[in-house]
């Protein structure tokens, strides 16, 4: 009986394990600060950086890229910025529409346009994702300069990925209202680019898709013991 009480507290650790991997997000481009197992704590997957210190990508204020992974069939994203040191307290900025990916996999949005007034400062850029188990978040340290970014390697949107414009209240909560319609003026959200996916994100499903199936199988044969 310990050793049938043993492995299914195995298993249960083992299947939350994997449905952690397939259900979290990733942020591919620009660099992700911190850890992806705190996603769900605001506003930067429990991390907290220090604008004066932490290491930055340039990011293009006539257009940049942003690009995502997740293993949710739907998902909203939110794209914000702030250049505020004190990120409890912090007054975000959106800049872009809200965003609704259908479809697994990865999404990018490869011309993000910022303000100009932002040309030349450092910034926290939040992409918040909403999906079926909630508000996750993660954060990359942008320096903002001219002109247009080129798309990075890790801009690529998976087969079968479609995105539009659309509303979400949860989110919209989380920024001020001052962004908003000039937002509204940026093209419409990029479909499939190429069809190729990240490799490093597919094996992380696949290896979740593994841990599953290995779970199930030992707890069958526990069940039989």
């Amino acid at each position: 009986m310990a050793r049938l009480t043993s492995l299914s507290s195995f298993l249960a650790t083992t299947l939350a394990f994997a449905c952690g991997i397939q259900a979290h997000f990733t942020l591919r481009y620009p660099p992700p600060l911190g850890a992806i197992e705190d996603q769900s704590t605001e506003p930067c997957g429990g991390y907290t950086p220090d604008l004066s210190t932490v290491e930055t990508t340039d990011f293009h204020v006539g257009g940049d890229a942003i690009a995502v992974s997740t293993g949710h069939a739907q998902n909203n994203w939110l794209y914000r910025i702030t250049t505020d040191d004190d990120l409890a307290s912090a007054n975000w900025t959106q800049v872009y529409p809200i965003v609704i990916q259908s479809g697994l996999n990865t999404y990018c949005q490869p011309a993000v346009t910022i303000p100009e007034e932002f040309e030349g400062r450092t910034a926290i850029l939040s992409v918040v994702g909403h999906a079926s188990d909630g508000l996750l978040y993660q954060c990359a340290a942008v320096q903002f300069v001219s002109g247009e970014g080129t798309r990075p390697e890790a801009c690529t949107n998976s087969t079968g990925v479609d995105a539009s414009f659309d509303n979400d209240a949860e989110l919209a909560s989380l920024v001020g209202d001052s962004q908003s319609e000039e937002s509204d003026s940026q093209s419409s959200p990029t479909g499939t680019l190429d069809g190729a996916a990240s490799s490093t994100y597919d094996l992380m499903q696949g290896l979740g898709r593994l841990v599953t199936v290995t779970a199930m199988v030992l707890l069958g044969a526990g069940m039989m013991i």
